[in-house]
């Protein structure tokens, strides 16, 4: 073994041995998962996420508040009595004398009404958007946590093979010791390059207890399954096909609902009223009797802006300030997701090249490694260089 096989302090990668030593490793890892569950039942434990869950929550709180913004205020009843004397009480002492009941009911402005529920659907939409992006999010860190699981396990399979061969060359060693090889200096630096692959090794497993947790709170469970294979999603440009700019859209129709609010409050809230009143036959004041006759009263109330200059004006102000600070944010969010994305995919083409790359130095290694064997095994080498 070279010294080239050495573990560096932190590096994650360990070189290979051979090629029928890696399909040994892939084996025994695939060994018991044969019965493990597929991705997408793993991904569809997802959805009883507790994030996910209060966002859908959420988004149907929004959505019943933007029912009862549409609704009228509840009526209002009265009952009781009016123009009785106080020197003579009574129902039948003074012809004005009555017992009422009244009902009225006031309407809102339906303007501003429509408005502040399209404002609340506004705002569960941006709930449904955040979902979906959530979702995404969550769907990304389980496919990570997988690939980080599988990497672990397969670097502690080759991490305990490489240990094995390091036994083996320790017993190569000794035996060209005791035949007189002057080897005493391999014995140390073996033992350094053991316990640099042992302390890795500690490292790995402490990191697969961490992806399990991880894998606890996404899904509920330590999954153990293969991840699926991810493809380069195509994107034509469009700002709505990405999660960030959908929930920004979002937001910009809240302030457009916000603005539709603040001009549909100059107009009038209006109000309906009815009284009737139950009158007694009776004597009045002057001793001539009177019919009780019965009476009713309705009415109607229409607000009148007066002080729209020091109410209304200023909150359609703020309400298109905020419409023009959403629209700006959404340009932001657009340009900064259209940045990353750039950034990504020129990550992603660079470590496709960096694969083949090596590749081909794996190749190279296997065969470097198989002619070493080949000059031990026709005795011009020793063993320590394989």
């Amino acid at each position: 073994m070279s010294d080239h096989s050495v573990w560096r302090a932190g590096a994650p990668l360990f070189h290979r041995f051979s090629a029928s030593m890696a399909a040994a490793v892939i084996l025994a890892i695939g060994a018991g998962s044969a019965s493990a569950q597929t991705f997408e039942e793993i991904e569809a434990k997802l959805a009883d996420h507790p994030s996910l869950a209060a966002l859908r929550m959420e988004s149907n709180a929004r959505e019943e508040l933007s029912t009862a913004e549409r609704a009228l205020p509840d009526p209002v009843l009265s009952f009781g009595v009016s123009d009785i004397p106080v020197g003579n009480v009574g129902f039948r002492n003074d012809p004005d004398s009555a017992k009422t009941i009244g009902a009225s009911q006031e309407i809102p402005n339906p303007g501003v009404r429509r408005a502040r529920s399209a404002r609340e659907r506004g705002e569960a939409s941006a709930v449904t958007a955040q979902l979906a992006y959530r979702l995404a999010l969550l769907r990304a860190e389980l496919i990570g946590a997988l690939s980080e699981k599988r990497s672990a396990r397969e670097q502690i399979a080759f991490g305990e093979l490489q240990l094995e061969k390091y036994g083996q060359l320790q017993a190569i060693l000794r035996g060209d010791i005791e035949a007189g090889r002057p080897l005493y200096y391999r014995l140390p630096q073996v033992d350094v390059e053991r316990a640099d692959v042992e302390r890795t090794i500690v490292a790995l497993r402490s990191s697969l207890a961490q992806t399990d947790a991880a894998l606890i709170d996404l899904v509920g469970e330590a999954a153990d399954t293969a991840p699926p294979a991810i493809a380069l999603a195509p994107w034509d440009g469009g700002a709505l096909a990405l999660h960030a700019t959908r929930i920004a859209d979002a937001g910009v129709e809240i302030a457009k609902a916000g603005v539709r609010e603040g001009k549909a409050a100059f107009g009038p809230n209006f109000g309906v009223n009815f009284t009737y009143m139950q009158r007694q036959d009776g004597i009045g004041p002057s001793g001539d009797p009177f019919a009780g006759d019965d009476w009713f009263a309705a009415g109607v109330s229409v607000s009148v802006p007066l002080w729209a200059p020091k109410s209304q004006s200023p909150r359609l102000r703020a309400a298109r300030a905020r419409q023009s600070g959403a629209e700006l944010s959404y340009q932001a969010v657009y340009r900064d997701v259209t940045q990353r994305l750039t950034s990504l995919r020129a990550e992603h083409g660079a470590a496709e090249r960096n694969i083949v790359v090596l590749d081909q130095k794996a190749r190279a290694l296997d065969q470097t490694i198989s002619a070493l064997r080949r000059n031990y095994e026709s005795g011009t080498g020793d063993y320590a260089q394989v």
